[in-house]
């Protein structure tokens, strides 16, 4: 947990700093350097940031529809917000700098209520697009095609 605090200081002001958001859960093995979590949530977004094996994770899904399948990857949010074809992966700090520039358009696009459910129906497809896109061209490039 400690080292998931120390990147959520460094990193994550533009949440911590804004009186929407709180921490509103947090979960660790005991481990001071992996295997935590915090949970951050406002009134239109809820943030997950996961300290998994020492890999640090970002997720974001809309507060007022945070079921399992509503989280998604900032990647994926920026990719359906830029229109491009293929998902570009960044860190949790790349993609942390993206909401800094673009935390307006990511709450503006859970914002409406009545489009909530098709902005995650979108998104789904989208994600379920990238991952066989990826593992037809893993499939090809093994010959199992």
């Amino acid at each position: 947990m400690k080292t998931l605090l120390e990147y959520f200081l460094e990193y994550f002001d533009v949440l911590y700093l804004d009186p929407r958001y709180r921490i509103t859960d947090s979960k660790t093995t005991g481990v001071a350097s992996n295997n935590a979590s915090l949970s951050i949530t406002g009134p239109t977004l809820s943030w997950d940031l996961v300290n998994d094996k020492g890999q640090i994770l970002l997720g974001v899904a809309p507060t007022a529809l945070a079921t399992p399948d509503n989280w998604f990857t900032v990647s994926l949010i920026k990719q359906y917000l830029s229109g491009q074809g293929e998902i570009e992966y960044s860190s949790a700090a790349d993609e942390i700098t993206w909401v800094r520039t673009n935390g307006e358009r990511v709450e503006e696009l859970f914002s409406d209520g009545s489009q909530l459910e098709t902005i995650c129906e979108t998104l789904r497809s989208l994600r379920r697009s990238n991952a066989d896109r990826y593992w037809t061209q893993w499939r090809e490039q093994q010959g199992l095609s």
